[in-house]
């Protein structure tokens, strides 16, 4: 989809500034509105006033990621089809297969070693061990993500600055 008079990245940056406003304004009014709202399961438990639209906020962002992420490898996978599977001499299918088989392999992997022991939260014990190693699952993943993605980043710009030197 085209926006006339817009390039790509103009689009990208427009978008990323609206989210990353709007995410700035919710939270900043969860923090500092309204700290004194008892939480209809507990009277005891106070909860911020607006618990309730971040939490549609969170899941609203999540949904249209899936949506775009869907849409753009469905595009890509269409647009490529089936001719050659390098670009640039880069084997563009090769590494996608790889990408996703290491992140299904890590998420198994995080999954397995995650923690299954009850935690106390606000005075309340959660022991279901499924939930607990699946949070540990995504949280172990996104930072070995994070760590992969900024020795990628790094090793990008020494190997540009090194061949930039010559």
């Amino acid at each position: 989809m085209r926006i006339p008079g817009w390039s790509k990245g103009g689009v990208s940056r427009k978008v990323l500034f609206l989210l990353v406003t709007i995410t700035v304004v919710i939270f900043t009014l969860f923090y500092f509105v309204g700290y004194s709202h008892p939480w209809a399961e507990d009277p005891d438990f106070i909860e911020p006033r607006l618990t309730t639209v971040l939490i549609i906020f969170v899941f609203l962002v999540l949904a249209l990621a899936v949506v775009v992420t869907a849409w753009a490898v469905i595009s890509a996978m269409l647009k490529r089809g089936r001719k050659d599977n390098t670009s640039h001499r880069v084997p563009v299918t090769i590494i996608a297969i790889c990408v996703v088989a290491f992140t299904v392999m890590l998420l198994g992997i995080s999954f397995a070693i995650g923690s299954s022991s009850a935690i106390t939260i606000n005075g309340k014990e959660y022991q279901e061990a499924g939930w607990l190693k699946a949070a540990d699952m995504f949280v172990i993943t996104s930072l070995v993500l994070m760590v992969i993605a900024t020795a990628a980043v790094a090793f990008a710009t020494i190997k540009s600055y090194l061949n930039n030197r010559k």
